[in-house]
């Protein structure tokens, strides 16, 4: 069911010693409320605003300042990246933590890239989201369990050095065309619309292919479609009928 036009709510009182303050920013009244009830039974933690956009998220959390932010990842307004690297930018005090429907697989790593400190599935239940956001709040990282060994395992083969996604290792061009190629686009096409050669078009292809630690063209294709797909989801869902 669509949210309301103006779905904001904000308290003036300042979260008290010793107490996490969270801002809860969704779109859906239902989960908003959800968590804030969950949160209200907490001794150690206030709800110090709430919102359901990007603008009124990024206004709100300069004004009330909390310890930290869980932050949908489809708002009524558009996805929260740009969201997500302002904050982190502006108000790295705040710590960030993303809670979603969608795939933490295509999107984890995106989200910890912008600045986020955490990713949780929104199936996981208001109770573990709020002990993520504890987590997140204590200075620590959230990842799922599966999440975590992946990081884990990439921080193994980097020998200590910054972690780094799949993703984060493609440049922009090979990046358009990951994304070209996950929506069905042949080679030929990619290169009349990116006014590259076809060779050219086809060495970025393969370069993904590689830096994302597949063997086969067919297996980029399939991850590149469900990154695409993903995406798709999350516009529906911030923009339903």
């Amino acid at each position: 069911m669509p949210s309301s036009p103006t779905t904001v709510h904000s308290t003036s009182t300042q979260a008290v010693a010793n107490h996490l303050s969270v801002a809860i920013v969704d779109d859906h009244p239902a989960i908003r409320e959800a968590l804030r009830r969950t949160a209200e039974s907490r001794m150690s933690m206030e709800v110090v605003a709430e919102a359901g956009s990007n603008e009124e998220a990024l206004r709100l959390i300069k004004e009330h300042s909390p310890d930290v932010a869980v932050l949908d990842l489809v708002l009524r307004d558009g996805q929260s990246f740009s969201l997500i690297e302002t904050l982190r930018a502006e108000r790295p005090e705040t710590g960030l933590l993303v809670f979603s429907m969608c795939d933490e697989a295509i999107y984890a790593e995106r989200v910890l890239r912008g600045g986020a400190s955490g990713y949780i599935m929104k199936p996981a239940g208001t109770e573990a989201v709020l002990k993520a956001a504890e987590r997140v709040g204590d200075g620590k990282m959230y990842l799922s369990s599966e999440m975590t060994t992946r990081v884990l395992l990439r921080a193994e083969k980097g020998s200590g050095k910054e972690i780094r996604f799949p993703i984060d290792e493609l440049t922009s061009k090979e990046l358009d065309v990951f994304k070209m190629v996950g929506r069905g686009m042949t080679a030929g096409a990619i290169a009349d619309q990116l006014g590259l050669a076809r060779k050219t078009v086809e060495t970025h292809r393969r370069e993904a292919k590689e830096k994302l630690g597949y063997e086969t063209i067919h297996e980029v294709t399939s991850h590149a479609a469900r990154w695409v797909q993903a995406g798709v989801q999350a516009e529906e869902q911030a923009n339903p009928a």
